[in-house]
């Protein structure tokens, strides 16, 4: 079976590590097209095929195809051409998710309708924004856990690097998902470097590489603390046996536990208002640091191997062919189930949106006195 992975963007190197794991790991054959390699600046990805130097290569590579596998919401013939959509033919072809579908759709309700309720069978990954799409099967991201970028590695001398990427700087509180809350966060960091507790490493625009070593060097690591999901960083320092720092609500903390059949998760799970004092323990505490990031370690290999999770992907790509009914069907029974996985948790998000908003106006009132 042939499979070729399309996406506009490196989307933060999701596609081409899943590509390598079915190379690696099954008997899927299976290449990455991404248009444009270079969508992030200097935050870079191993690209396999380059839509700008190697057209003909990627032309090729969906000819011999089986299943066309797309990344993200797009327009294929408005990103790589009119007509390119018909390349296809009759080949199978499955979408997969890797954000919330308000990315794309703003406040648009019927685009919205339209990216959801998409009539092409749907993959999502397992966090977040899967309860926004009811009709996609759940996936895992992957993580190459023996790859030596993502083994452990002894933190550096001195005083403990606490790292932290985030993909942006949107606050906290402006948007729902598409915020890592870098303002509030560093803040936090900020105030425990200025009192000589540690050293912050904030690790934005460079290299995938750079951004792994530089993880390998931390004695802790924040994946994020405010939207209630996490991100391939925090899987990937859970991997190289960081305390790795996240909020996962429970609409995450359930889709993890039944993909992977863990009843205890990894992540030292405090939002942003409750991290400090923990964060505050851990780095006093070299030898609980080691322990913490030890049990990471040894939970990713457990319940997270690469070759236990590639084989969401493979089945996938069978059910095509010998079960495409298995695809299209609301993992929601009714509007108890939406309400609990989407409403409940943007309730609370927003009830903390105006805690936060009150607390500055109160802390503003006090300083002008």
């Amino acid at each position: 079976m042939r499979v070729v992975h399309l996406s506009s963007t490196p989307v933060a190197g999701s596609p081409g590590t899943i590509v390598a794991a079915l190379n690696r790991l099954t008997d899927v054959r299976a290449r990455h097209v991404v248009f444009n390699a270079a969508a992030y600046g200097a935050r870079t990805f191993i690209a396999d095929i380059d839509w700008s130097t190697q057209q003909q290569q990627a032309l090729d590579a969906i000819t011999d195809a089986d299943i066309i596998h797309i990344h993200q919401f797009f327009s294929l013939d408005d990103t790589f051409g009119s007509g390119f959509a018909q390349r296809f033919g009759d080949k199978k072809v499955i979408r997969q998710y890797h954000s919330a579908p308000h990315l794309w759709a703003k406040r648009n309700p019927q685009l919205m309708e339209q990216i959801v309720r998409e009539d092409i069978p749907q993959l999502v990954i397992a966090q977040g924004p899967e309860r926004y799409y009811p009709f996609a099967r759940i996936v895992p991201n992957l993580i190459p856990l023996h790859d030596p970028r993502y083994l452990p590695k002894p933190e550096a001398d001195g005083l403990p690097i606490v790292a932290f990427s985030p993909s942006g700087k949107a606050s906290a509180w402006r948007t729902r998902w598409e915020t890592k809350g870098a303002p509030q966060t560093l803040r936090l960091l900020r105030k425990l470097e200025r009192q000589g507790l540690c050293r912050v490493q904030l690790i934005m625009d460079m290299p995938h590489d750079a951004c792994l070593l530089a993880k390998q060097q931390a004695a802790v690591v924040i994946d994020e603390c405010v939207t209630g999901n996490y991100h391939l960083s925090g899987l990937e320092a859970l991997s190289q046996g960081k305390p790795t720092f996240g909020y996962l609500d429970a609409r995450a903390q359930l889709q993890l536990r039944k993909l992977t059949g863990a009843a205890e998760l990894p992540w030292i799970d405090v939002r942003l208002e409750e991290a400090e004092r923990p964060l505050r323990d851990l780095l006093a505490d070299a030898a609980l640091r080691s322990e913490i990031g030890a049990a990471s370690r040894l939970w990713m290999e457990r319940y997270y191997s690469d070759s236990a999770m590639i084989e969401h992907y493979r089945q996938a790509y069978l059910d095509l062919f010998n079960a495409p009914e298995r695809f299209g069907v609301s993992r929601f029974s009714g509007r108890r189930d939406a309400w609990f996985a989407q409403a409940l948790p943007d309730h609370v998000w927003a009830q903390r949106k105006e805690a936060s908003s009150l607390w500055r106006r109160i802390a503003g009132g006090f300083r002008r006195a």
